[in-house]
């Protein structure tokens, strides 16, 4: 049987940590914009660690669906994939508009 309150826990933790990610990503690009390159390439890495940590949580979700063969969604996993999708799409937005800006 799914523990909806686990389940509901681990979601929070891939929205959070997207939502981290992508606010390092929009805050690389200002940097970048302001051409602080040192800056915004420590931003980029530190939302590459997070988006990071935002994969293993999905990751584990997906492995604990595989092996329980029961279905592990709720309304606030799919949220979590929305903003995980969101993230990697910002983070290949941002670090495009960075070779624009030299600093990439």
């Amino acid at each position: 049987m799914v523990d909806i309150e686990a389940l509901t826990m681990q979601a929070m933790g891939i929205v959070t940590y997207a939502g981290m990610a992508k606010s390092s990503y929009i805050n690389a690009l200002k940097c970048a914009k302001k051409h602080e390159t040192e800056e915004a390439g420590k931003l980029l890495k530190e939302g590459d660690s997070m988006l990071a940590q935002a994969h293993e949580s999905h990751m584990g979700l997906l492995q604990k669906e595989a092996e329980s063969l029961e279905p592990q969604v709720c309304l606030m996993i799919v949220h979590g994939e929305d903003q995980l999708m969101s993230c990697e799409t910002i983070r290949l937005l941002v670090t495009e508009l960075m070779e624009i800006y030299g600093n990439q």
